[in-house]
């Protein structure tokens, strides 16, 4: 059965309320059935249980797609050769440490644009870990048996104590503002690149460039606000901010699946890829019916065809054509239409 045969809403919705049951049932019996859970947090948790929903969902509608659920497979099935898993496996750290964690592939293009994608992913990514188990009510900060220092508690079980003042308690207590100037640092070499590369200015748009910037800047300035509301102005208008960093926050949550941002969860998917460009220069090659030339991997050309049928287009024996002469092609009918000769095939 093809993907077009299937229900793809069904599986996609399926899978969603899964996900959003699951991420519930971690929330209550990791805050010990609610127990250790901060009832003014309950809006960031819903917040993420609706995220949830919506990636999970938007996450399936795009693996469905013939093209990418070919892709998808394809590559598992390269990966998991047991001549070859050893190898794959070293090649995944490869391509998850240069594609995802220092993301290489971006600094190939411009290095400010590897700032800016840096600071942004490692800032954001950094707040998620901070807020999200404290939201869920999975860690706590209590007093230590000693009076003095703070205690971490995960799940209820005491890890490890610290000073307030130590290092450790400079980074803990501060993480969140360390995130947000992290992400302020990488929005303000990207928009300094969209305000003055002309070419970034050419393609860029409002939805998927400068919603996604402000949203994150918005979400940065108020965490930022927060500390600067309790530590220099005595407590002002705390309350008012708070209430405006968590709106800003919950909405960045809920646009997330539906705008640039969801690139973040299909990365991983795309690392597949490389298996798949591997096994197609090393293997067989597709040969033009016309110039006798090989002009692509035989694996690529057949998915291709495949694909092309799934989606309800086949373009018969012109696919076996390489670009170039299909190139020729177009050139030998526009002349042979000018002369009055009929269609060259």
């Amino acid at each position: 059965m093809t993907i077009r045969e299937k229900n793809p809403q069904s599986i996609a919705l399926g899978g969603a309320v899964c996900a959003a049951v699951v991420l519930f049932l971690m929330v209550y019996l990791g805050s010990g059935k609610l127990t250790r859970f901060d009832s003014p947090l309950a809006a960031y948790t819903a917040a993420t249980i609706l995220a949830a929903f919506a990636f999970t969902y938007r996450y399936l509608m795009w693996i469905q797609r013939a093209a990418t659920w070919r892709y998808f497979k394809a590559s598992w099935g390269l990966f998991i050769r047991p001549h070859m898993l050893i190898k794959n496996l070293f090649r995944l750290v490869a391509l998850l440490w240069n594609n995802i964690v220092i993301q290489k592939f971006i600094d190939q293009r411009s290095h400010s644009r590897w700032v800016a994608h840096m600071g942004m992913a490692w800032g954001c990514l950094l707040a998620f870990a901070i807020t999200f188990p404290l939201s869920w009510g999975w860690v706590q900060f209590g007093v230590a048996p000693d009076g003095i220092r703070y205690q971490v508690e995960f799940m209820g079980m005491p890890q490890f104590a610290f000073e307030p003042n130590s290092i450790i308690g400079f980074f803990l207590l501060n993480g969140l503002n360390i995130s947000a100037t992290l992400v302020l640092v990488g929005i303000g070499f990207a928009m300094h690149r969209r305000m003055f590369q002309h070419g970034a200015q050419a393609v860029q748009s409002l939805e998927n460039d400068l919603i996604p910037l402000f949203l994150l800047f918005s979400v940065s300035i108020t965490g930022l606000m927060i500390t600067a509301s309790y530590r220099l102005m005595g407590g002002a208008h705390f309350s008012f901010i708070s209430l405006l960093h968590a709106f800003t926050v919950i909405i960045l949550l809920l646009w997330m699946p539906f705008g640039k941002l969801f690139h973040v969860v299909q990365r991983f998917a795309q690392l597949g890829v490389a298996y798949y460009k591997d096994a197609g220069k090393t293997g067989p090659q597709a040969v033009c019916a016309r110039s006798g030339q090989p002009y692509q991997s035989k694996l690529h050309h057949d998915d291709l065809v495949e694909v092309m049928k799934e989606v309800g287009v086949d373009f018969g024996e012109h696919q076996n054509l390489s670009p170039q002469e299909k190139r020729k092609l177009i050139a030998l009918n526009q002349m042979a239409a000018i002369e009055g000769i009929p269609f060259v095939g």
